[in-house]
């Protein structure tokens, strides 16, 4: 029998290696550099393929706006914010523009504050805002491989497998954007959720980061503070994302909860409240004008009250909410579904239980609210469906811990399993993602058609400055008739005027009673309305032409002798002006110029003045004179009546930074 040489050497094990178990295969050549340089050519494909969404590829650059779908409107709030800022040094203020005058950027823009406040503060640099806002929306989206990397990272600290779990996060987050409802929402505008979605993922890493393993203060507090700065302006509904994980971690492990974490969750969350209160405490203020509930009533977006939603969202035949017609988007995402439940599954029953039970926890609730949360009435009005983008986002983390345990032959069942899940889904993603693109349907334009130009040259040309231009917006109900452009959002800039109608087919607002889309005027069908009501309705709102593209809309105007001419038909839109005496005035006599959070009187004439423009609360004289609101018809709104006003008087609603914060 041979015996062992006592003195024969053997080679030194690493720490690394002295720990890892028996059988378990070397990932040393993922550590480190390798894993870097695989985000690094993700990340900058990923961009690319980004900037080629831009038609041409300079509106990344330029002075245009984006005129695709919900872009529209975010340029629309951006405008009026530079407006308010430079005028007032306010961030929100009295708009005349839309529906005979409304508080705006209150309560309709809380999803794209962040980007909003950026490119105005970097425009005192360099460019203007609107290209800024371009920028910016491109930078947070081009971003994506290295948030998904860091959280990954921050995840598994402790992991000697980590780079190559947070590669492979990182290329399957990447991925997923392409392929799923993030590259639909980029398109449609909707730019505030999936990086708020994204980045909520990074912060509940923080938080697990700082809590399970208690670093001395350094960058990782630093994320997070930087993290809670920026994630209520991006979107609100992060905290539905963040509370849950970050809950179940302190209930399963309570002793985590130390002086230490404490005080960097109220440094956070203190910071956060105070860099932000600025533009909530006015949002907050109105609450009271927010109607979102009744616009799901009129169109359920991101919603379906089907019990069945789940099954029918994987399984089905269609997609809810999609610009794809393609089966194929469901194939990627059943595979992060399958990837992400036994990769979270393994966690909690490894040495990880508690990252794993983090997980379980974020993706129950998501799971929730995402197929579940139209049929409760708390959360109806959230657009629940959106929220499958972060509960994919929570299964990536799963699906990559899955296949690094694939790839380290750890758990020999999933050896069969995950090669043959992964290429199936790369398959899948490389047929949607040439299907989708291939079309060229959901490139981002910076320009308008000349269809489109000539309304706007017809606005200002033959409109009259006068009164307002009554306008018919178009949305998902009726097929975007302007050519998937919200128009009514860009033509007070293009043209001067004020509209009822738009900024969109649909807005949050009560104020958006005086509006017209899709043959409803003043939330009634517009062929329901008498002759009566509908010259009362020209005459309160003093509107002097007419852009209508709906057969009933046409048809009723028309069908009044004498009560519109048609000057152009563009397609199906009619371009009418209306044959009635115009003022600004209900009663009293003067003159009026309206601008970002002014109403200029001039050579007033009356004991009292009565505009036909809303009141809103706020709102003052200069010199002072009394105010008051005045019901008229059946707008919910008031309207504003001024008792024994001098000859000249300003009107404005104090809103400037520091007003607002007392």
């Amino acid at each position: 029998m041979a015996r062992k040489n006592p003195r024969r050497k053997t080679k030194p094990q690493s720490s690394v290696e002295h720990l890892r178990p028996q059988g378990q295969v070397r990932t040393h050549r993922w550590v480190g550099k390798p894993a870097v340089i695989l985000v690094s050519s993700v990340f900058v494909l990923h961009s690319l393929g980004l900037a080629s969404l831009f038609s041409p590829i300079v509106g990344l650059f330029d002075s245009q706006p984006i005129v695709d779908q919900d872009w529209g409107l975010h340029f629309h709030h951006l405008k009026s914010l530079e407006a308010f800022w430079r005028q007032d040094h306010s961030l929100w203020g009295y708009n005349p523009f839309f529906m005979a005058g409304y508080p705006s950027n209150t309560i309709q823009d809380l999803s794209i504050k962040f980007f909003e406040f950026l490119s105005l503060a970097l425009s005192a640099v360099l460019l203007s805002p609107v290209q800024w806002f371009k920028v910016c929306a491109f930078v947070a989206m081009a971003s994506i491989p290295w948030i998904m990397y860091c959280a990954a990272r921050n995840f598994f600290f402790d992991d000697d497998s980590r780079d190559f779990t947070s590669a492979t996060a990182a290329l399957l987050g990447t991925l997923y954007w392409w392929n799923s409802l993030p590259r639909e929402m980029f398109f449609y505008g909707m730019i505030g959720f999936p990086a708020a979605s994204y980045l909520s993922i990074l912060g509940v890493s923080l938080f697990y980061r700082i809590a399970k393993q208690a670093p001395p203060f350094g960058p990782v507090h630093i994320g997070l503070l930087m993290f809670a700065v920026s994630i209520l302006p991006l979107h609100v509904q992060s905290l539905v994302m963040l509370l849950p994980p970050v809950m179940a971690l302190l209930i399963i492990e309570p002793r985590l909860l130390t002086v230490r974490l404490l005080a960097s969750v109220i440094l956070a969350a203190l910071l956060s409240l105070l860099c932000n209160s600025p533009w909530l405490i006015p949002a907050i203020s109105h609450r009271g004008d927010d109607i979102s509930e009744q616009i799901v009533g009129q169109l359920p977006l991101f919603a379906s009250s089907d019990p069945l939603t789940f099954l029918k969202d994987y399984l089905g035949p269609k997609g809810y909410w999609t610009f794809r017609s393609s089966y194929l988007e469901k194939g990627f995402r059943v595979v992060l579904l399958i990837l992400g439940a036994l990769g979270t599954g393994k966690l909690i029953q490894s040495d990880k239980r508690h990252l794993g039970i983090t997980l379980a926890s974020a993706l129950a609730i998501l799971f929730v609210i995402t197929y579940f949360g139209a049929l409760m009435p708390f959360t109806s009005s959230w657009q629940p469906l959106r929220f499958k983008v972060p509960y994919d986002l929570f299964l990536v983390i799963g699906a990559s811990y899955s296949v690094r345990q694939w790839f380290n032959n750890r758990v020999p069942a999933l050896s069969r399993i995950v090669p043959v899940l992964l290429g199936g889904a790369l398959l899948a993603f490389v047929i949607n993602l040439f299907q989708t693109e291939s079309t060229g349907k959901l490139q981002l334009r910076s320009r308008t058609n000349p269809g489109l130009n000539r309304i706007a040259q017809w606005v200002e040309r033959d409109a009259s400055l006068a009164g307002r231009v009554l306008f018919e917006e178009s949305g998902d109900e009726t097929g975007f008739v302007y050519d998937g452009v919200y128009l009514s959002s860009l033509l007070p800039y293009l043209t001067g005027r004020q509209l009822i109608g738009g900024p969109i087919n649909l807005y949050n607002d009560r104020h958006h009673f005086a509006e017209f889309h899709s043959g409803r005027l003043f939330k009634k069908e517009v062929q329901t309305l008498s002759d009566e009501e509908l010259r009362n309705y020209l005459r309160l709102y003093n509107i002097g032409a007419v852009v209508a593209f709906h057969p009933a809309s046409i048809q009723r105007l028309q069908s009044i002798p004498g009560l519109v001419t048609i000057e152009q038909r563009i397609g199906p839109i009619h371009l009418m002006k209306v044959n009635q005496p115009l003022t600004w005035f209900f009663a009293g006599e003067g003159k009026v110029k309206a601008d970002f959070n002014r109403l200029e009187l001039f050579d007033l004439k009356g004991n009292e003045a009565i505009l036909k423009f809303h009141w809103v609360e706020g709102l003052t004289a200069t010199p002072p004179t009394r105010i008051e609101p005045l019901t008229m018809a059946d707008d919910p709104i008031p309207f504003i009546k001024l008792v024994n006003p001098p000859s000249d008087v300003t009107l404005r609603v104090a809103s400037s930074l520091f007003e607002s914060l007392h």
